[in-house]
Order: C-alpha cells, then sequence, then structure tokens
C-alpha cells in the first residue's frame, strides 16, 4: 500500500491543469497533393494512393547500395558461406527476407509520380523469387514470406511506415515454420498461445512520414493503431494485459480509455477475477464488461480512494477478454501528472484470475507460462524492426514451432546489425542455438555487403590463435606469414568509433570499410574474414584513436 500510495501521492503533486485540446488531425487519405510533392521533393517520401506512403528505398531498385542483381550475387554466396561455419558449430541457419511494402501491394503507388510510375513490381517480385531460389539452391532454408504476404493483401501491412502489422508477421511466421519443416528441422513439444490482449497506436516514430508532414506540411495525422498481440507458453491459465503499464512488481498502472485483460481457458468453467485498484483522478468511474455484458461499476471515485472487487466469469474454451472502461486519464479531461504522457487511468495493486486451469497473476506478471525462463533457447532469432516485441513475430513463431524463440533483434539494425552483435555475444560464444533464424529487410543498407558478411563469417567462427599483433593510435599494420585464410581483428579504445578501414595486402590489396551501427558501439571490435583473398602478408587497419589489431589463423 505504501508504494502506492507514494506514486499517487506524487504524481498528485503535479497537479491538475486542464489538458490542452489536441490539434486537429488531417485522415491520411485526405492530406493534399501538395504536400505529396513537398514530401517527393524534400523527404524521399511518397505520397501513393488511398493513405499509403512510401519511403524511398521501397522504390529504389536496389539493396545495400546496389542494383538488385549486384546485390542478389553478392549476398548469396556469403550467406552460403556462413551457413557452412554456422553448421560446423552445430547451428542451423535459417533465412526470412521480408519484402518491402511495395513490392506486396504495388496497386497503392500512384502512377502519376515519378518514382513511383518507374517502380517495376514485376522485376522486385522476380529479384524476391530469384532470391529466394538461389539461396534455396546453396542449401539454405529460406522461407518465400512474398507469398504469404500478397493472399493475406492490405491487412498484413501498415499504410505510412515500412512494416508489416502483427497479422503480417503471423502470416510470416507460418511460413517461416512451413519451411523449417519441410527442411526436417524438428519443432518443439511446448505449445504456445498468441492473445490479442488489445489495440496499440504505432509510434510516431515509427511512422517518420508523419513527422514529416508535420514540419513540411504543417499538417498532423493521426498515427495508425494495430492489434496488441502477446504470446504466453500454455500453462495454466494463460492471461495478458492490454493498454497496461509494465508491472513495478507490486503496482501496475492500467490506461485509458479502455484496458483489457486477455485470457485462454483450456476448459469451459468459472473464473474468479479479484482486483484491488486506488485511483488518482477526481469523479472516477470504472465500468468492468466481460462479453458485452456489464458486469459492475463504480461512479465518483475520490484521488487516492482504493477499491476491491470480485467478479465471477463463465468462461468458454478458447481466448477471450475482460474490458475496464475508465471515466477519465492523465491526458483526458485533466491531467493530474502533465509531465508524464502515459494515459494512467487507476494503478492496480492486485488483479488475479483463478479458474480451472490455474492462476494468472496480472500485477507481478506471476502467470504460469507468462515468462520464459531458464538458460538460453535452442532457437534464436536475429533480425531488426520487423521483429520488434510489440508487432508479436518472435511470440508467433514460438506459436507455430511449439518451442521457445529468443528474439535479439533490435530496431535501426538493417540487414547485418543485430546478427553482427548477436555472434560476439557470450550468449552466442558460449551457447550457440540449434536453429538461427535471420529475418533480413530487403531494403535499404549501404553498400558494406561484403564486408559485413566478412565481418559475419570470422564472428561466427569464433576467436583462433594469433599469429601477429600490434598496437598503434590511427593506424596500425601487421606482417604475416603468406597464406590464405583466418581473420583481422580490431579492438578500438573509442566508443565513439563507427567504422574502421582495413587494407588487406598479398598477391593484390584490397581495402575494406567495416562498420557497426550506433547500437553496436559498446562491443568496440571490428572483424574481417581473410578467406578466398590469396596469400595475404600484411594486413592495416585504420580509425581514429588507440587500436589493437590481431590476425589469427586456425
Amino acid at each position: 500500500m505504501r508504494t502506492a500510495r507514494l506514486l499517487i501521492t506524487a504524481l498528485l503533486a503535479s497537479t491538475a491543469a486542464a489538458a490542452t485540446t489536441p490539434a486537429a488531425t488531417t485522415p491520411a487519405a485526405q492530406v493534399p497533393a501538395s504536400c505529396g510533392q513537398t514530401l517527393d521533393q524534400k523527404a524521399w517520401m511518397f505520397q501513393g494512393q488511398d493513405g499509403w506512403y512510401f519511403y524511398g528505398d521501397e522504390l529504389s531498385g536496389r539493396w545495400t547500395a546496389r542494383p538488385w542483381a549486384a546485390a542478389r550475387a553478392t549476398f548469396v554466396p556469403g550467406a552460403q558461406q556462413l551457413a557452412a561455419v554456422l553448421k560446423a558449430r552445430g547451428v542451423q541457419l535459417v533465412l526470412a527476407p521480408v519484402p518491402p511494402r511495395s513490392f506486396v501491394a504495388p496497386q497503392h503507388l500512384n502512377a502519376a509520380g515519378g518514382a513511383q510510375k518507374a517502380f517495376d513490381p514485376v522485376a522486385a517480385r522476380a529479384f524476391y523469387q530469384g532470391l529466394v531460389a538461389d539461396l534455396r539452391a546453396a542449401g539454405i532454408p529460406t522461407a518465400d514470406l512474398l507469398t504469404p504476404a500478397q493472399a493475406l493483401g492490405d491487412a498484413g501491412l501498415f499504410r505510412q511506415d515500412i512494416h508489416w502489422t502483427p497479422e503480417g508477421a503471423q502470416a510470416a511466421a507460418r511460413a517461416v515454420a512451413a519451411t523449417m519443416n519441410a527442411a526436417g528441422i524438428p519443432g518443439g513439444a511446448s505449445p504456445f498461445v498468441s492473445l490479442r490482449a488489445g489495440t496499440l497506436t504505432r509510434e510516431v516514430q515509427a511512422q517518420p512520414v508523419l513527422a514529416q508532414m508535420q514540419a513540411l506540411c504543417g499538417l498532423t495525422v493521426a498515427p495508425e493503431t494495430f492489434g496488441d498481440y502477446q504470446t504466453r507458453a500454455a500453462q495454466g491459465l494463460v492471461a495478458a494485459p492490454g493498454n497496461f503499464g509494465a508491472s513495478e512488481g507490486k503496482v501496475r498502472w492500467a490506461f485509458g480509455p479502455v484496458a483489457r485483460v486477455a485470457f485462454y481457458a483450456r476448459q469451459a468453467g468459472e473464473v474468479t477475477v479479484n482486483a484491488t485498484f486506488q485511483n488518482p483522478v477526481k469523479d472516477q468511474s470504472v465500468t468492468v464488461v466481460y462479453a458485452g455484458q456489464t458486469l459492475d461499476t463504480i461512479s465518483g471515485l475520490q484521488p487516492g480512494q482504493e477499491v476491491t472487487r470480485s467478479w465471477k466469469v463463465p468462461a468458454q474454451a478458447g481466448s477471450q477478454g475482460l474490458e475496464f472502461q475508465f471515466g477519465d486519464y492523465n491526458g483526458g479531461r485533466a491531467s493530474f501528472a502533465p509531465k508524464d504522457s502515459r494515459p494512467m487511468a487507476v494503478i492496480f495493486k492486485t488483479l488475479t484470475l483463478t479458474g480451472p486451469d490455474g492462476t494468472a497473476d496480472l500485477v507481478s506478471e506471476g502467470a504460469r507460462g507468462a515468462g520464459l525462463l531458464g538458460g538460453a533457447a535452442d532457437t534464436v532469432l536475429v533480425g531488426a524492426s520487423s521483429s520488434l516485441p510489440n508487432l508479436n513475430f518472435a511470440g508467433f513463431l514460438q506459436q507455430e514451432l511449439s518451442t521457445r524463440v529468443d528474439n535479439v533483434s533490435f530496431g535501426g539494425a538493417g540487414v547485418y546489425s543485430s546478427l553482427k552483435d548477436y555472434l560476439l555475444d557470450d550468449a552466442y560464444v558460449s551457447s550457440a542455438p540449434k536453429v538461427l533464424i535471420w529475418q533480413m529487410p530487403l531494403l535499404g543498407g549501404d553498400d558494406t555487403a561484403e564486408a559485413d558478411l566478412r565481418f559475419l563469417l570470422a564472428a561466427a567462427r569464433g576467436p583462433a590463435p594469433v599469429v601477429a599483433r600490434a598496437q598503434g593510435t590511427g593506424s596500425v599494420s601487421v606482417t604475416v606469414p603468406g597464406a590464405p585464410g583466418g581473420a583481422a581483428r580490431v579492438r578500438v579504445a573509442d566508443a565513439s568509433v563507427k567504422a574502421v578501414t582495413f587494407t588487406v595486402s598479398g598477391t593484390t590489396k584490397r581495402t575494406f570499410t567495416v562498420s557497426n551501427s550506433d547500437r553496436m558501439t559498446h562491443r568496440q571490435d571490428y572483424l574481417l574474414d581473410l578467406s578466398g583473398l590469396g596469400p595475404v602478408t600484411a594486413v592495416t587497419a585504420e580509425a581514429a584513436g588507440g587500436l589493437s589489431l590481431s590476425v589469427e589463423r586456425p
């Protein structure tokens, strides 16, 4: 009680100015063509039809800054080498290349626009299917995600940014599972269930076209909403909170105007809901609804007032939900915490569901099956923003594969960064998984594919005996026995360094720029595989600050 009271007291102390009236919004489909022209000219973003907006990367005809054919020719042999290196360590590589939206839904392009008119969807699909075919021919299980995306249609894609929706992620997960099954890669025996816990609003930073409309055209366009899917191990009574804040151990905020608890019962039976919450809002009302029927209405609540209730509901076998509808919340009619943008309505101290299958605790996240405990999983997902938790790709993979999946993806990773980061991590070095699923976006990227693939090869192999080592500042060189193979490894002293230039001398001289993303600066390691370069006699590394260079040979 003390924790909850302190939280509410602190919030009330910042108290209650009336909420400002939000700016009027313009529907995405009604943005004038003049704004579309401005986006085209100044932001490399393009106004399609029916409220769709496309990004330059989706229409460029390039991947990793190379024309599709050249990108395909570079990537396939590098991926084949990587798969072989991983296999030698007992890891099966599975690829999941994500087609850009322009490949899936070209009917929403505006043929009157220059970049959109020039885009060739037939060639785009041929590139995608050719890449998948080449990777499969190279012996790498590769999921075709374009075909199910086309079958699903608009429901699988956001209109205002480059990602799939959770429904699109679910279709992709099914395709990956089918690919693994066809390749004889066994799934698990631990069932999972995915619940739709509510509805989320897409963050504006995930839809940068909206920020450009505001900055360049003075228009406010509301971001899209999408389903909040959460996947849990199918053990006991399974429950998931929608439109709640994170658990704070002993308390958890519910957000307005509606918070939802979704749950899955394996059998029909009575479920008891026990709740204790404290209210921070003047004249608050809380309505509890199950299966469209009102269970309870609590009105006239005052700040600091605590409520304890118990409700019994006739649960059916399968998924269902319970709603808490709030009369007001922070940022609604009044703001009791104007410096906190969260739409906080009440703070729960107890929220449990108990039925024939067991008990789920939504405050402490103590629901059986809600957490993933134990050591490293046998299956790991490495990807970019389409694999972030709010789109639930990893969760759907767990459901389709009946096995736990550790998700090590991060946003802004492009094609390579999250995999580079993972292969340097102790989680891989000390306990490599049995299956590594690599979700790759087929858009954007710099012309660094060969260097990135060489980084991955060296990282996947792991450390080897050092044959030469040197330290220096700004530039450092070593001479090595003129033998083929091995890897060069540089450790930089300055964490702000984001790229190292390697010059490899031998029969020929080659230069590679190896980069790390902002997310990887903590690593301070830069690797380059030397295989296929002939006998190497010297390696030079250049970057700002102190450098430690070593050349390793197996």
